[in-house]
């Protein structure tokens, strides 16, 4: 594969071959609009899901008109939609696998703890806010199995009116309007590296027609071109951030996809089934004999059944009437939308974390607890290699902006800095358990001070930790005041 300043150079006097010759996708034959569809409720990706249900054709017949043999005339056909039954595991599952990722608490490390640091975990944490963002790119990337991080330098007017120059970012996905030209594509080396990347969307241009804009950038320089009536205006200009400021990744389906049989088979199953609730739910009465039927509006409903005599045996007779309902039994089909659901979940190796199922579980310890979420836990690993070097993009990213463009006071601390960032797991943590562990291991003493322990109680006043001891220390010598007094109280008496 050529690099990509062979492509430009080949091209350099026809931005539009460029353009096209770096839109080519890394995957083929993936559809990322079909998965964003399946991913927001459409079910028409395979023919065997629910979307494809054709309504009900009934046949009708007249019930006054009739043909030369005396027989009922056939109406037009009557056409009965069926349901449809659209469940959100799509989305559950896709939400559920980011949070096991980067749900938890985020924590930034660096081998030196200088200002430069303290630089770049105020622009992650603060300005950029990468937590949330980065939890958006997981969920978009596992949904339409791509999408970008582009970090852009931009001017930042404070409330009081000083401009100053910061770091933004936005993410690459498919836009939400259909028809609209919205593209981007990576473009590797022989060596796997990422060498280029091409993002093209459309823009109202200054005579107000819609136009094709496309930036490719490169280590060196970012080019823009806007296609014109003649052909192509293109515009160079250097790089600041250095390196490419652009954090890509991709998977070769959507996280769903290896049980989407089974989902179309559930789902399936639950429309099968709410079109014979709809029909059988409601009881027909069935009449025996000469029944008096009271009008519809009519409270208090009886039925009369008028008493008559055979005339052969004397003997009185009437009608009778009872309700005619669905008595079948429909524990297959129970069992069957639950080994569904059940497989549905453990194919994606998520935990089923829905209120019936996690009101029974009682207080269980955080070891058995980490054994329930083991399997999402493998999956969150599992996961993290493809996200892992995304965050760590997003770290030498940011870095260099910080390092090139908006603090380069801080470019050598951050040059000779090595910083990581990791999440823990989401899952709740017992504080009682951890502290038994540790007062276990400090033979039984106390292994923290006084006033650690009283800055993280929640009960003291924000910012008065000093405060809080020191009103500690009086009720203490109070307390030892009254023991003195009560200690010559009772020796007075003896």
């Amino acid at each position: 594969m050529p690099d990509i300043y062979s492509i430009l150079l080949k091209n350099k006097d026809n931005f539009g071959h460029a353009v096209s010759e770096l839109s080519v996708d890394t995957i083929e034959n993936r559809t990322p609009v079909e998965y964003k569809e399946e991913y927001n409720g459409d079910r028409r990706r395979r023919k065997s899901s629910v979307g494809w249900r054709e309504p009900k054709r009934l046949e009708v017949y007249s019930d006054t008109i009739v043909d030369a043999k005396g027989d009922p005339i056939r109406l037009d056909d009557k056409i009965v939609d069926v349901a449809r039954i659209v469940t959100n595991f799509p989305k559950k599952t896709v939400r559920t696998a980011a949070a096991f990722m980067m749900g938890g608490k985020m924590n930034i490390t660096g081998d030196n703890q200088d200002d430069g640091f303290n630089e770049f975990k105020n622009v992650w944490t603060k300005k950029l806010k990468m937590q949330s963002v980065l939890k958006r790119f997981a969920r978009k990337v596992m949904s339409e199995t791509k999408a970008a991080i582009i970090f852009y330098p931009a001017i930042s007017v404070h409330w009081s009116g000083a401009q100053s120059t910061t770091l933004k970012c936005k993410i690459l996905c498919l836009p939400d309007k259909d028809n609209v030209l919205y593209e981007f594509y990576p473009h590797f080396n022989d060596d796997d590296d990422m060498d280029g990347f091409i993002h093209r969307y459309q823009v109202l241009s200054d005579d107000n027609m819609v136009r094709e804009r496309a930036v490719i950038w490169t280590r060196e320089k970012i080019i823009t071109g806007i296609q014109t009536w003649g052909g192509w205006d293109v515009q160079e200009v250097v790089n600041p951030f250095g390196l490419i400021p652009v954090v890509y990744a991709e998977i070769n389906s959507p996280v769903w996809d290896e049980v989407a049989p089974m989902m179309d088979a559930r789902e399936m199953r639950l429309s099968r089934m709410a079109d014979t609730n709809d029909y059988f739910s409601e009881p027909i009465l069935k009449t025996f004999g000469e029944t008096e039927l009271p009008g519809k509006n009519t409270v208090g409903k009886e039925l009369s059944f008028p008493v008559k005599i055979d005339p052969d045996t004397g003997k009185e007779y009437h009608g009778d009437a009872d309700y005619l309902a669905w008595q079948q039994s429909i524990e297959s089909v129970k069992e069957e939308l639950s080994e569904a659901r059940n497989e549905q979940f453990s194919g994606t190796s998520q935990p089923d974390l829905s209120f019936d199922n996690l009101k029974g579980i009682g207080n269980i310890s955080g070891v058995a607890r980490r054994f329930m979420m083991i399997d999402a836990e493998i999956m969150a690993s599992e996961n993290m290699e493809i996200f892992g070097p995304a965050i760590q993009r997003c770290v030498s990213v940011i870095s260099a902006g910080i390092a090139n463009i908006t603090n380069i006071k801080y470019r050598q601390q951050l040059i000779d800095n090595w910083i990581t960032v990791s999440f823990e797991s989401i899952l709740p943590k017992d504080p009682a358990e951890d502290a038994n562990v540790l007062s276990i291991a400090n033979g039984g003493k106390a292994f923290n001070s006084q006033q650690t322990v009283v800055s993280k109680s929640p009960l003291t006043p924000p910012g008065d930790v000093e405060g809080e001891l020191k009103r500690m220390e009086e009720d203490e010598k109070k307390e030892a005041d009254r023991s003195n007094m009560v200690g010559l109280t009772m020796g007075g008496n003896y």
